[in-house]
């Protein structure tokens, strides 16, 4: 998959394979998922590429600009972005809050 992909988009740096924190039951921890900048390209023509691949099967870019290809059986496509650890405190309501902040 990784060859195809850079034949198509160019180089890309690879920042995540089976290593690190993934979502629960991710392809990364089976070693059939990467993350990845693109160099030559948007994360959106990477996404779009790595989409139109055969051996592709799940897509997903973030805010950061990292594109997520892996070769799982499922087909999936997101558009993600990664939440501060605070987001979803502030809004379970002003306690959480108080409690954060030591009040």
């Amino acid at each position: 998959m990784i060859t195809a992909l850079v034949d198509k988009i160019g180089p890309i740096q690879i920042t995540s394979t089976c290593g690190g924190r993934h979502a629960r039951h991710s392809q990364h921890y089976l070693g059939r998922a990467i993350d990845f900048r693109p160099l030559a390209v948007s994360s959106r023509k990477a996404a779009a590429a790595a989409r139109s691949l055969a051996s592709v099967g799940g897509v997903g870019t973030y805010s950061n600009g990292l594109v997520h290809a892996d070769v799982g059986q499922r087909e999936a496509s997101w558009y993600g972005h990664k939440r501060s650890r605070y987001a979803s405190a502030a809004k379970r309501g002003p306690y959480a809050r108080l409690a954060r902040n030591g009040g």
